[in-house]
């Protein structure tokens, strides 16, 4: 899509006015690095589907998917594997032509963007929860209500990004620009101002709350000693980082785009460059929560053993098991139950002599 129409954009081509008033003649030339983007998109694509599907496996083969931070993470991998899905296509856009037609223009642009304010929306409920655990602590927020939530918070996701993608996705069709078919946004159907009100809604507000949590959440846990809950903060702040990193200087440029329109062809191209940039590391988001996954001990030992087929990993489920004080009083009841029985057949043995 056209980067005059904002973030929503697949093609190569930062447009800021090269030509003349007439359209017909080119005011500056500068590199569009369609190869290079492609390329990138090709190994962001491969990476991103191996790894957030051994990710989802793992979640749901492996893990207590009833823990909130396990269900959240498989609700992003599902989001970011919508997201990676529609690299192919704009792959194809780029270095050939839009080749899918009008309806899997608009079906695809809207799963672009369901991917990624639904992966926002998740990163916030994410942070909130992790909020009213550590420095709430309220005693009605138990661990089957904080479920509950966090499956509203994952349906919420999906409604929120969908309605919110319906702008991008109804004026999204197929144009002809210089002969080539493109997938792109009509210009006369764009409304900037609920373009750019989407995008504080949907990012800067999200991010508002995201640092004012953390911030209570870190003094939070400065002044307790409950460090057995740092992992799991660590892993959902580097989760929310890595989303920050990678998608802030892209609504950035988005942003800067709308208000500095430079004349010089040479700041027009430095632009571009970033621009391309920007994009490449926003759209490598997909590729980090599996990695990010990897932080916890027992997910290293998970994937490593889906990927190498190890038989490591039942025995660290037996061992996990025996350690679990849960488990542990089960099995200590089930030996003991055993035990008495196997008294009583002695008994019944010996009265059976004694007779």
């Amino acid at each position: 899509m056209d980067v005059n129409n904002g973030s929503y954009s697949h093609n190569d081509t930062y447009d800021y006015g090269d030509y003349d008033e007439g359209g017909l003649i080119k005011l500056c030339e500068y590199e569009s690095y369609i190869k290079i983007t492609a390329a990138s998109y090709i190994m962001i694509c491969v990476f991103s589907l191996l790894g957030n599907s051994l990710l989802i496996y793992g979640l749901a083969r492996f893990e207590d998917l009833k823990r909130v931070t396990m269900f959240f993470i498989l609700c992003l991998a599902v989001f970011d594997l919508l997201f990676t899905l529609t690299l192919p296509f704009w792959v194809v856009d780029l270095l050939h032509q839009w080749i899918f037609g009008d309806a899997a223009c608009k079906i695809l642009t809207g799963a672009y963007f369901v991917g990624i304010y639904g992966s926002l929306i998740l990163l916030t409920a994410m942070t909130v929860d992790r909020f009213f655990a550590i420095v709430v602590r309220s005693q009605w927020l138990t661990r089957r209500r904080r479920l509950n939530c966090a499956r509203a918070a994952c349906a919420g996701a999906w409604i929120i990004s969908i309605a919110a993608c319906l702008i991008d996705a109804l004026s999204s069709n197929v144009q002809v620009i210089e002969s080539i078919y493109t997938c792109n946004a009509s210009p006369s159907q764009v409304d900037y101002t609920e373009y750019y009100m989407q995008l504080i809604l949907l990012f800067f507000v999200p991010l508002a709350i995201i640092v004012f949590c953390y911030g209570k959440i870190l003094h939070t846990l400065m002044l307790t000693s409950a460090r057995q809950k740092y992992r799991t903060v660590l892993v959902v702040l580097c989760i929310v980082v890595a989303f920050v990193i990678c998608w802030g200087p892209y609504h950035i440029l988005m942003m800067l785009n709308a208000v500095y329109r430079p004349k010089e062809c040479q700041k027009k191209a430095e632009l571009n460059q970033a621009y391309v940039a920007c994009r490449i590391l926003a759209y490598a988001h997909c590729c980090v929560n599996p990695l990010l996954y990897m932080m916890r001990g027992r997910s290293r030992k998970v994937l490593s053993s889906l990927l190498f087929c190890s038989p490591e990993l039942r025995q660290t489920q037996h061992q996990e098991r025996h350690t679990d004080h849960s488990h542990s009083n089960v099995i200590q009841h089930s030996v003991a139950g055993r035990a008495d029985i196997c008294r009583a057949k002695e008994l019944n043995i010996m009265d059976l002599k004694s007779l």
